[in-house]
């Protein structure tokens, strides 16, 4: 039995294994952040995500935005109905063409990026169980795993849909 208990030990962290034990972190850093945000200022994470995508990016409408996030529209015009109804957008009809709604950040969304770096100190207190050198190993071998990924993506040209937000 504790011959066993040893090898699942080791048997645990072989090559496929990687993807769910990346998914299980991945889930946990999520909802702690989750967590935080709820916590603190009341929004989900892809409030969160929808936010900054609004305030980084060039897009200012929903679709676009949904392009940006690779979400669907649809889920996307929930969150913003959220996002509205709390104070932190607000969705203006474009002069130009009555078809195209634009979402503008109110004063209250404008506040993401304090969001963002307080955040940021959540995840530094994560990081804090690996010593410096740990993090600079885990930080290479990451952007390895992704710069890899990516490229494959690129030359195969999937870009996977998701239905996070």
């Amino acid at each position: 039995m504790e011959q066993q208990a040893q090898m699942s030990q080791v048997d645990r962290f072989t090559p496929e294994n990687v993807l769910p034990l990346l998914q299980t972190i991945a889930d946990l850093v999520e909802k702690r952040c989750h967590r935080f945000l709820n916590r603190k200022y009341g929004l989900t994470m892809p409030q969160y995500q929808l936010l900054l995508a609004a305030v980084y990016g060039d897009a200012t409408t929903l679709g676009s935005l949904a392009d940006e996030l690779n979400c669907s529209r649809g889920n996307l015009t929930g969150v913003a109905d959220r996002l509205e109804r709390d104070g932190w957008l607000v969705r203006e009809r474009s002069t130009e063409d009555r078809r195209v709604v634009n979402i503008r950040l109110t004063e209250k969304g404008s506040k993401v990026w304090e969001i963002k770096k307080e955040l940021a100190k959540e995840l530094q207190e994560i990081a804090k169980i690996w010593s410096p050198d740990e993090r600079q190993i885990m930080l290479r071998a990451m952007e390895r795993l992704y710069g890899e990924l990516k490229s494959e993506t690129a030359r195969t040209g999937e870009e996977p849909k998701s239905e996070a937000i």
